[in-house]
């Protein structure tokens, strides 16, 4: 709730009914917190009623990528060429591209810009300055946009900085704010059950009331999920059913309770034996009875 109130008290003292809102992001800055928690917090308040009203918002900004802050600190390759080149004499161009960070990428924007030339010698192709002084725009374009003068640079010069991999173009998120037909800066929480004793007190008038939504969804019920022993069952029936054995269909023969229930030492009260499909007849054999008896009174 602290932080909470403390967004209340700030958008209190910071505008009045009629402004046009406040910038989460401007509120996260004022506030010295994390955007991210500034978020939270609002839609937490939005859940407690029309304290205030909220409106998304997306800015897109320019950001320099790791190389384009190297090249906006040291200079943009081609910058580095034109000045790894003495004034007088060139240098051979094997030279450059070993010695020159992206030399390569550096000898080819350097040529396409008119700073150096290309002369062919015995010893090999050498490079020579072909201008005395260059400007180096991608460098002074790079630090423009570090300082957040990003406005008047051209689309054409972002798009082409961002071919290049030196920019980056960032979507922010964030909400505009703004007082709601109950605003307060002292939160109130909402009660979720209507108790009895708040019936029996009248309590319950008092009280601000959270609204249900019709629409949530309950909780997931676990079900339809395979029983393990079953899944042991199946297992043991594919190791028979491919060391050769057949299996034998089971659901038109009569087997005597005696295998279910007596001979697994079933008591005689068990609700097992009152299970779907057993039937108790009379005249059973009275020498199966017999054995049975003798090997209970064994065991």
């Amino acid at each position: 709730m602290e932080l909470q109130e403390k967004i209340l008290s700030f958008i209190d003292h910071s505008q009045s009914s009629d402004d046009h809102g406040l910038s989460s992001l401007f509120i996260s800055e004022q506030l010295k917190e994390d955007h991210q928690k500034i978020i939270g917090a609002l839609k937490s308040i939005h859940t407690l009623g029309d304290i205030i009203a909220t409106e998304p918002l997306s800015h897109k900004t320019w950001e320099l990528t790791d190389e384009g802050r190297q090249i906006a600190e040291n200079g943009s390759y081609e910058a580095l060429v034109f000045n790894f080149i003495p004034d007088l004499g060139g240098v051979e161009q094997s030279k450059i591209l070993t010695s020159v960070t992206n030399g390569k990428i550096g000898v080819s924007k350097a040529l396409k810009n008119g700073w150096i030339k290309l002369v062919k010698t015995e010893n090999g192709p050498k490079l020579e300055k072909n201008v005395e002084k260059i400007h180096d725009s991608t460098r002074g374009t790079l630090n423009a946009i570090l300082k957040g003068e990003s406005d008047r640079i051209s689309n054409e010069e972002k798009q082409d900085l961002k071919k290049r991999k030196l920019l980056t173009e960032v979507t922010t998120k964030s909400l505009k704010v703004t007082k709601g037909p109950e605003f307060t800066t002292k939160l109130q929480k909402l009660e979720t059950d209507l108790s009895v004793e708040a019936l029996i007190n009248n309590s319950w008038k008092t009280k601000k009331y959270k609204d249900y939504n019709f629409n949530a969804l309950g909780v997931r019920q676990r079900g339809g999920c395979l029983h393990p022993l079953l899944k042991v069952r199946t297992e043991y029936r594919q190791i028979f059913l491919e060391m050769g054995f057949s299996e034998m269909s089971t659901d038109q023969w009569v087997e005597s309770s005696f295998w279910n229930f007596d001979a697994l030492f079933v008591p005689q009260q068990h609700p097992a034996r009152d299970a779907q499909d057993t039937f108790f007849v009379s005249g059973s054999e009275k020498d199966f009875i017999l054995t049975s008896i003798e090997y209970h009174e064994i065991v």
